[in-house]
C-alpha cells in the first residue's frame, strides 16, 4: 500500500508513544478498542490548570491509525481539556489520505479522547465536593 508521506513519517517515528510513570500528578487515561477492526488506542493526558500539558499514547493498528493518533496527541498538547471532545477525525481523514473504509478506526481515537474527558469531569466533580 502506498501511504502519504505524513502517514509514513508519523507511523515510522511517532513522538509520544510511551506511558507516564505511576503517581504522576494530573494524569488520566482513556482507551477504546474494536477487535473486529484490530484497533486499540490509549491516551494518557496530564492536565495542569485546565490545560493539557503532556499527552502520551499507546496504539495498536494500521499505519493510518498510528499516524492519526500521533497527530491527535500533538494537536491536543497545550489546549484546554475541552479539545478532547473536538478532534474532528473525519476532517483529518481527508488530510492524511485515510481511505473511507478506515474511518471507524479514526473514530475510536475520538472515543479514547472522550474517555479521558469523562475521567477529568469525574475528578473535577469529586474535587468540588
Amino acid at each position: 500500500m502506498d501511504y502519504e508521506s505524513e502517514v509514513k513519517q508519523r507511523f515510522l517515528s511517532p513522538n509520544r508513544v510511551k506511558s507516564f510513570e505511576e503517581g504522576i500528578a494530573g494524569v488520566v487515561s482513556g482507551e477504546s478498542s474494536d477487535r473486529t477492526l484490530n484497533v486499540w488506542v490509549r491516551f494518557q493526558v496530564q492536565v495542569i490548570n485546565g490545560l493539557i500539558r503532556t499527552i502520551r499514547f499507546n496504539v495498536y493498528g494500521c499505519p493510518y491509525t498510528v499516524a492519526a493518533v500521533d497527530w491527535a496527541a500533538e494537536w491536543l498538547e497545550g489546549r484546554e481539556t475541552g479539545a478532547l471532545l473536538d478532534l474532528g477525525m473525519i476532517d483529518r481523514r481527508k488530510e492524511l489520505g485515510v481511505p473511507v473504509d478506515r474511518l471507524g478506526k479514526l473514530l475510536l481515537i475520538e472515543d479514547a479522547a472522550a474517555a479521558c474527558q469523562k475521567k477529568l469531569e469525574r475528578l473535577t466533580t469529586q474535587d468540588g465536593n
